[in-house]
């Protein structure tokens, strides 16, 4: 019968570490699903309340709505980037939350095997 070690999970999130990690993604998280809900929210608005002035031709043949619908797709390019170039940061505050771990400390238990199975 075989044991498999798992972190000590309520240990490593009681950490200050841990918490300040889950602040800072509930921070962006949040603030960039409230920005871009407001801004799809204000496009819908514009395209309800001001039918003509969205009618416009902008250049060419290309109209405010149009451009506005545009405008949602790259601003959903530029959150994936802000995302993805924040999760370096989120990586590195991982990593120094199980490196805070004390060498003494025991941060893995032993969990034993399920009755039955292959191992």
């Amino acid at each position: 019968m075989s044991t498999y070690a798992q972190p000590d999970w309520g240990a490593l999130a009681r950490s200050p570490q841990f918490r300040e990690l889950m602040a800072s993604r509930r921070r962006f998280l949040v603030a960039g699903t409230a920005f871009y809900s407001l801004y799809f929210l204000a496009y819908l608005c514009l395209l309800g309340f001001a039918p003509d002035t969205m009618s416009e031709y902008l250049f060419g043949s290309v109209t405010y709505a149009l451009a506005g619908g545009m405008s949602l797709v790259v601003l959903a390019f530029a959150m994936a980037f802000l995302h993805a170039r924040k999760s370096g940061e989120w990586e590195r505050m991982a990593q120094a939350v199980l490196a805070s771990a004390q060498p003494g400390e025991a941060r893995f238990t032993k969990v034993p095997a399920h009755e039955g199975s292959p191992r």
